[in-house]
């Protein structure tokens, strides 16, 4: 887990890897905090990220929330 810290702001911010393996499997975690998966590799889980990163983009260039 990398730290880091805004020079003028007295705020902390980690970042996490979005992808974990949990009894073979792989799972991701969205900006939005959902879990999804599970998948059989992580390619499976980055190309299915990749997906609803589109998917949200389309909603979004839409007007859909």
């Amino acid at each position: 887990m990398g730290r880091k810290s805004d020079g003028d702001q007295p705020k902390t911010f980690f970042q996490m890897d979005r992808f974990v393996q949990m009894n073979g499997e792989w799972f991701y975690t969205t900006r939005e905090g959902e879990e999804r998966g599970p998948f059989d590799s992580k390619a499976d889980a980055e190309g299915d990220l990749i997906d609803y990163i589109r998917h949200l983009d389309q909603m979004e260039k839409y007007g859909v929330k």
